[in-house]
């Protein structure tokens, strides 16, 4: 019942790619999440989920996201 494969002996073609790869102090670390619940109005919402469209992640990975980026460059500036 198990039989031996036999391959052809056809020549194989390699390509060599370009890294694109990010270099390790370019990776992003996750952070800790925490989940809060917040109010925001509908039309925000809807203009979310209008961009984030079929996305895998959803709208509220964007929202989520944007807040930490917005706190990061917050924080940067100095400002509390």
């Amino acid at each position: 019942m198990s039989k031996q494969i036999k391959y052809a002996p056809e020549p194989m073609q390699f390509e060599v790619i370009a890294d694109f790869l990010p270099p390790p102090e370019e990776l992003r670390l996750r952070m800790r999440k925490v989940k809060i619940t917040v109010e925001v109005g509908a039309p925000t919402v809807e203009a979310f989920r209008k961009k984030a469209g079929r996305r895998a992640d959803g709208y509220r990975r964007m929202m989520g996201e944007l807040l930490d980026v917005y706190a990061a460059r917050q924080l940067a500036a100095g400002k509390r």
